[in-house]
């Protein structure tokens, strides 16, 4: 019996949207939290317009000689304008991810399809085949839609013009030359981000706690002007040159061992005060960025989709010459910076 059309799109929607990991077990699936930090403080922005942009300021009047005035009797005052305020413009762009399955396929494993818009009798039996056979499609879909939307956000925009430059074309390791959302870094002393790489890194230093006393010098910079990061992303010789500074203070207690005699070799998550939990991010191996700390203030640096067309499903027609079943999921938006001076970046020798 072969199911109805809308059966197999209602059950194929209801996947893409609440699906469960199929049978299939992932072998190369790893943790995302640039990507989890990233959706989670996310704001979104109306249709309409041609750029995302927001006011930012960082001169003031008081930047004027002479704009605090002493005076005696009829002195005469000098009057200047409050033009200090700027906007920065950052690109939208349209990303799309696909997915066909062949009906040949569906066949293999004993469902056929219908054409037919009415609802067909169907068992119990071919609607769990056609489960299994889209929950395992429908889990690769998903997790490759995470992975492309990860790399996309710790890129730089140079892989493709057409999709959104990520957190590398916002924090620079020359932080005072070329433009971000359209401003120019040169010209703005306050519109950088904080870098110490390359010559600049930073060595670890177990007895000298070089790492550990850099960072809170850091934090406290990039605090200074009203940023709040609370996101510190590790890659893993970052980690490992921090667990190096932490152990040699020997911060072991008590409780760092089992009651069974045997020795724990395992340590806690590491942490600042000020700023929270330095978390691994594997995506930083794989883009070469092992040795890097990245410190991010989600307060001013925000994914930003489009009202109504954050991940978006769509079920294209089947053209009438081929034998596929279709799915389309499209994202519209791009990443904003409105503060960089309240994010830094940092390599560890």
């Amino acid at each position: 019996m072969a199911l109805g059309l809308v059966v197999a799109q209602d059950l194929a929607n209801m996947l893409l949207i609440h699906y469960e990991r199929g049978k299939t077990l992932s072998q190369t699936t790893q943790d995302k939290p640039l990507l989890r930090v990233l959706e989670e403080s996310k704001k979104s922005f109306p249709a309409g317009i041609l750029q995302i942009s927001d006011p930012v300021q960082g001169q003031y009047m008081s930047d004027t000689p002479g704009f605090t005035q002493g005076y005696q009797e009829d002195d005469a005052l000098n009057f200047g304008q409050a033009q200090n305020a700027l906007r920065n413009y950052y690109p939208w762009k349209e990303i799309a991810w696909n997915l066909i399955i062949t009906h040949t396929e569906l066949k293999k494993n004993g469902i056929t399809i219908s054409d037919h818009q009415e609802e067909s009798e169907h068992t119990d039996r071919e609607l769990d085949v056609l489960t299994d056979v889209l929950e395992n499609r429908i889990a690769d879909f998903d997790e490759s839609i995470a992975r492309g939307k990860n790399y996309m956000f710790w890129g730089d925009g140079t892989q493709d013009p057409k999709q959104v430059p990520g957190i590398r074309s916002i924090l620079l390791d020359v932080t005072n030359a070329g433009t971000t959302g359209g401003l120019n870094r040169a010209t703005y002393w306050w519109w950088q981000n904080r870098s110490l790489v390359g010559a600049n890194k930073i060595t670890a230093s177990g007895n000298d706690q070089t790492l550990s006393r850099r960072l809170r010098s850091e934090l406290r910079q990039l605090r200074r002007f009203g940023g709040r990061p609370m996101t510190a992303l590790c890659g893993e010789s970052a980690i490992e040159a921090l667990e190096l500074e932490v152990q040699e203070k020997g911060v072991y207690t008590q409780e760092g061992f089992t009651k069974e005699g045997k020795t724990d070799l395992g340590m806690a998550k590491i942490r600042m005060r000020g700023l929270g939990t330095f978390e691994y991010d594997p995506t930083l191996d794989d883009i070469g960025w092992s040795k890097r700390i990245v410190i991010l203030d989600t307060k001013h640096l925000k994914l930003r989709p489009m009202q109504d067309e954050d991940d978006k499903l769509s079920t294209p027609e089947r053209p009438y010459q081929y034998m596929v079943f279709l799915r389309t999921k499209t994202w519209t938006g791009g990443l904003t910076c409105d503060q960089l001076n309240a994010q830094g970046v940092y390599e560890v020798a």
